[in-house]
C-alpha cells in the first residue's frame, strides 16, 4: 500500500488553497473530457498536488515555493505524448475551476483565482498553438 506523504510547507502554510486544488484535480480527474489527460500525464498526484498548491498560493498571495514552468510542462504533452489540448479542454477546465473555486473559496478569492485562470488559459491556449 502505497503512503500518502504529509502536507508540503506550503500546503499547510495555505489549507485553504491545498483544499481547492485537491477538490478541483477531483472533478478534473472524475470528468469525461479531462480525465483521461491526466490520468495519462500525471504520475505522482501528491507531487502534483503540492505543486499545483504551491503555483495557486503565488497566483494569489505572491508567496510559495513554486518554481516550474507551466507553458513548458504543458507544450511537453503534446512533443512527449502527442496529446492535444483542444479549445474545449481549457474550456471546461475553467468551467470547472470557477465551479469549485465558488464552493470552496470566499467570493473575493474565487473571483481572483478565476481572473487569473481565464488569464492563465489564455496565455497557455496561445503557446500551445504558436508551438503547433
Amino acid at each position: 500500500m502505497t503512503q500518502t506523504p504529509p502536507p508540503s510547507p506550503v500546503q499547510q502554510r495555505h489549507p485553504d488553497l491545498a483544499a481547492l486544488v485537491e477538490a478541483f484535480y477531483a472533478h478534473a480527474r472524475a470528468d469525461a473530457l479531462l480525465g483521461p489527460v491526466f490520468a495519462a500525464h500525471v504520475e505522482d498526484w501528491p507531487q502534483h498536488l503540492r505543486a499545483l498548491t504551491a503555483f495557486w498560493a503565488a497566483q494569489l498571495r505572491g508567496r510559495g515555493t513554486y518554481r516550474g514552468s507551466p507553458i513548458a510542462a504543458h507544450r511537453a504533452l503534446a512533443s512527449r505524448h502527442g496529446a492535444r489540448l483542444t479549445p474545449d479542454m481549457f474550456a471546461r477546465w475553467l468551467a470547472l475551476w470557477q465551479q469549485t473555486t465558488a464552493e470552496i473559496m470566499p467570493p473575493a478569492e474565487a473571483e481572483a483565482l478565476q481572473t487569473r485562470a481565464l488569464r492563465i488559459a489564455g496565455v497557455l491556449r496561445s503557446a500551445i498553438e504558436e508551438q503547433a
